[in-house]
């Protein structure tokens, strides 16, 4: 297990917590890049200490196989990530996201107060959700599967998605991210679903300077900064995908 424990910039938060001690966060997933990746950014940015966990680890046994974690019902929704807090395991990709940003320090505005400003965006996370088929294509799928799934993605699910998107980052607010000046936690997972289209097919926001203008922003961010560089790498995409720690 990792612990991570970059210092709490602000006492303040935005949700009710014991004024006594932060909760125990432990962050359950397999070892890809793929839904927990915004949480973690968020974790990082927010400055609030999480651990890193395997099925093995936490739940003492694999997820697959007849006697595994997902077959004796261990996950609430039958599928990972799950975040342990304090003990008690949540489960679902936004609901962690969204849990994960009320944690962070308020100054850091990363849930909007407003309730149009907030549903405004959830929405943007959704959208960032429709392009998750890109997770199996960098971690999965291998050969001929792989070259189909990838074709099929690039040329019928990414584009009109990356066209509402960009739009939107090119809107008159401010930018350079989703909503404008301020970094929301929505934009972290539009930011990995970008950088794995990236792994993809790199050159595929050469012709968008507002989706590269965002992405820089993103990755410029304190705490975020540190740990892009260093998380383990994807390698062998489509061949033998895996994460493979660097140097």
């Amino acid at each position: 297990m990792i612990l991570h424990t970059r210092p709490l910039i602000h006492v303040r938060r935005q949700i009710a917590m014991s004024a006594l001690a932060a909760p125990k966060l432990q962050l359950v997933y397999f070892g890809v890049r793929a839904r927990a990746e915004a949480p973690r950014m968020i974790l990082h940015y927010g400055g609030v200490p999480y651990t890193e966990e395997t099925c093995q680890s936490f739940f003492g046994k694999p997820w697959g196989g007849p006697e595994g974690a997902k077959a004796s019902g261990l996950a609430p929704f039958g599928q990972l990530p799950l975040l342990a807090v304090d003990g008690r395991v949540l489960g679902q990709t936004a609901a962690i996201n969204r849990y994960c940003a009320a944690l962070c320090p308020a100054a850091l505005s990363l849930v909007p107060a407003d309730p149009v400003d907030a549903a405004w965006c959830d929405g943007i996370f959704e959208a960032a959700q429709e392009l998750s088929p890109v997770n199996p294509c960098v971690n999965a799928w291998r050969g001929e599967d792989f070259a189909a799934k990838k074709a099929d993605f690039l040329a019928n699910t990414l584009p009109p998605r990356l066209a509402n998107l960009n739009k939107i980052l090119e809107g008159d607010h401010g930018g350079p991210f989703t909503t404008g000046a301020e970094v929301r936690y929505c934009d972290f997972s539009v930011y990995h679903q970008f950088d794995l289209c990236r792994l993809l097919e790199p050159a595929v926001f050469d012709p968008l300077p507002a989706v590269r203008r965002f992405m820089g922003a993103v990755e410029a961010l304190p705490g975020v900064t540190a740990y892009l560089a260093a998380r383990s790498d994807c390698v062998d995409i489509g061949v033998q995908p895996m994460l493979r720690d660097k140097a």
